[in-house]
């Protein structure tokens, strides 16, 4: 009995020992499972706070290169520029004023000729715009072209190409006078006809008419020739016009 109590109880003691061990390894298992899952907690708060902070020093270190760039490019001031270094400066601004002057002056003059050339008096666009108003108010080619009267360059089958350039040309005389000989076409509902004009330069640098005429072809009448202005003393001081 005492044998057999001995046995009993060391089974017992076994079987406690056996499930004291089963429920410490439990209990490890569970200590490790809620430390894994602790480490893996933390190693993501770690990379959020990496990502959210990287922008940040990216930052950062992009504005530092930017300010150092600045105060780099920090120009000296002038009193604090040796002889030499004021008289490279100041070469630089004089040549860079004197560049900026030539400019000006050559895009004024560029913009001095076309508008003289233009709508100056003595321009073709000018004269022609007056050769035409003379003719288009003389009585006479009124009755003969009709109105209106329209004026155009050379002649063209095309309608829409009749703002070609005006042929004109700029002679000189024995004595040394610019004439202007210039020609255009006019027409209306009842007829068509060839201006011719001669200007001279007068006193005044101006020109002057010598004459101002339109050709009438033949047709349903006769051809003819109708004077506008005529002036043969054009060019000769006044003194002269007798």
């Amino acid at each position: 009995m005492g044998f057999i109590h001995q046995t009993g109880l060391r089974a017992w003691t076994s079987s406690s020992c056996a499930f004291a061990s089963k429920r410490t390894l439990m209990q490890c298992a569970h200590q490790s499972q809620h430390q894994t899952i602790a480490l893996r907690t933390s190693w993501r708060q770690s990379v959020r706070n990496m990502a959210t902070e990287q922008p940040k020093s990216s930052g950062n270190n992009t504005q530092r290169p930017l300010g150092a760039l600045a105060h780099r490019t920090d120009k000296k001031q002038w009193k604090d520029l040796s002889t030499p270094e004021k008289v490279v400066t100041a070469t630089k601004t004089t040549t860079n004023y004197a560049i900026i002057g030539a400019g000006v002056v050559l895009v004024g003059a560029v913009g001095y000729a076309i508008v003289s050339e233009l709508f100056g008096s003595n321009s073709d666009t000018h004269v022609f715009g007056d050769a035409l108003e003379r003719v288009r108010n003389n009585e006479k080619l009124k009755d003969i072209i009709g109105m209106p009267i329209m004026g155009h360059g050379e002649p063209s089958s095309s309608k829409r190409r009749r703002n070609r350039r005006i042929h004109s040309q700029v002679v000189l005389d024995g004595e040394g006078k610019e004439h202007l000989l210039m020609r255009f076409y006019v027409e209306g509902p009842h007829n068509e006809g060839t201006a011719h004009l001669e200007m001279v330069k007068d006193q005044r640098n101006k020109w002057e008419y010598k004459y101002l005429f339109v050709d009438i072809p033949g047709g349903v009448r006769p051809a003819e020739r109708v004077f506008v202005e005529y002036n043969k003393h054009a060019g000769h001081p006044a003194i002269e016009d007798k």
